[in-house]
């Protein structure tokens, strides 16, 4: 959720603040708006080093999930050889003890970069995840993250995907700054992301799309039983469109775009098409319409056959189950047109008992608003959300301090992805000054 326009010269109404939602496009975007150089001004040596390195990672794991072929692995093998030679030609090495440590450690260099701190490792596999964010934040003194322009990595996950909830609970982004600014987050057909997902978070080609899926209810658990949404429990993957957008049933991102417009808004002169297709289009405002126009897409993974194909009824249920609520809130059709071999989700859901029960008891739970192209505009004049702003931080200051004592109060707190088990992880690892930059 990284800053594209923030200038201390200019009036807050001005600046821009992009809620990247994962696996829906953005990531040029930042690139763009220079999010990279700008993060490095102002930080030490050792907080460049990070951030150098953090977006150098994020570009690596862009092209591959395990990158076998990269720096880290090429400086491995140098280390590999320069021991061989050091031991078979000199005396540098005095024997082959030394020599067994420089080979196990020039292996260590190439398999933790290569198989261990990737995107699917990472993401699926709990030890590693609070392993790689408890290192970057303590030992490493939290040397990959650039609170000011919201992101890179700390103990909180990373940084240019966390929820607008979490920005504004952790006072990254203060209720002020999100009154006057503007905001915008791009969303896409929820299938299509969950292949998206699928393609950056499996083991390797041979892992099915079904294989996948399953796996990944798996990995929800946390959040389908008690929508935890910290990194800690979480993957940010994992995490459906919505909370990144609302909370408390309130659209608190002021304009929300679907991935499927963005070719409509190449050049100024094709907004007409949009339009066409949804007329809330022309509500965007001026500086979410003109950061995206000419957003190129470079964040694609190559598909080896259309989207759709990847599905069968098993995948398009759990697919529907886990993000009913993006096809709710952002319009998209929980049918899927182009496979008229698959029964709708909805039909689907009646003839599975156990499912349909859950099915209505989250209907009982508070309504989410539909998306907007601007929610903070009403009749032509901007409307104030500060108050929903401030109750953010409030509610998590509250299970912060172990405050929070009604059972009403917790319940809500659990449901805006604030549990306490949540703030009793945060303040074991120690209570750290959150607006401390690096």
């Amino acid at each position: 959720m990284p800053w594209l326009i923030k200038d201390p010269d200019v009036p807050l109404s001005e600046h821009l603040f992009f809620v990247h939602v994962p696996r829906c496009g953005g990531t040029s975007l930042t690139q763009h708006f220079e999010v990279q150089e700008k993060s490095m001004q102002g930080r030490s040596w050792w907080g460049k080093l990070g951030m150098a390195y953090f977006f150098h990672r994020y570009k690596v794991l862009e092209a591959s999930n395990f990158p076998v072929r990269s720096r880290e692995n090429l400086i491995a093998l140098a280390f590999f050889l320069t021991s061989l030679s050091l031991y078979f030609f000199t005396d540098i090495i005095p024997d082959e003890t030394v020599l067994l440590e420089l080979l196990v450690t020039s292996l260590i260099l190439f398999i933790l970069p290569a198989f261990i701190f990737t995107a699917p490792v990472i993401g699926r596999t709990e030890c590693v995840r609070r392993t790689f964010l408890f290192g970057v934040h303590y030992p490493l003194g939290r040397f990959m993250e650039s609170i000011e322009w919201c992101t890179g990595s700390n103990i909180h996950g990373y940084m240019m995907h966390l929820t607008a909830q979490k920005l504004l609970a952790l006072q990254y982004v203060t209720p002020h700054q999100m009154e006057h600014i503007n905001s915008m987050a791009i969303v896409r057909n929820p299938y299509s992301r969950m292949i998206s997902v699928y393609l950056y978070n499996r083991y390797g080609s041979m892992e099915s799309f079904s294989h996948f899926v399953k796996a990944w209810y798996k990995i929800m658990r946390y959040y389908r039983e008690r929508k935890e949404m910290d990194e800690w429990y979480t993957p940010c993957h994992c995490i459906p469109q919505f909370e990144f957008t609302h909370f408390d049933g309130k659209q608190i991102v002021q304009s929300v775009v679907k991935q499927e417009e963005l070719k409509f808004l190449k050049r100024k002169g094709d907004s007409h098409r949009a339009i066409v297709q949804d007329s809330t289009v022309a509500d965007l405002p001026n500086a979410v319409r003109s950061a995206l126009l000419g957003m190129p897409h470079t964040n694609a993974r190559k598909l080896s056959k259309q989207w759709w194909d990847y599905y069968d009824q098993e995948t398009l249920d759990i697919t529907y189950e886990l993000y009913k609520s993006d096809f709710d809130i952002f319009g998209y059709s929980p049918c899927l047109d182009k496979r008229p071999d698959l029964q709708s989700p909805h039909t689907s859901l009646h003839s599975n008992p156990e499912k349909l029960v859950l099915e209505k008891a989250k209907e009982k739970e508070k309504p989410l608003e539909f998306m907007r192209r601007d929610s903070f505009e009403n009749n032509g004049e901007r409307i104030s959300r500060l108050e929903t702003f401030e109750s953010v931080r409030k509610i998590y200051a509250a299970s912060r301090n172990g405050s929070t004592t009604t059972a009403s109060a917790t319940s809500s707190t659990v449901q805006r992805g604030f549990s306490m088990r949540t703030m009793a992880v945060i303040r074991t690892l120690g209570k750290t000054k959150d607006t401390k930059e690096s």
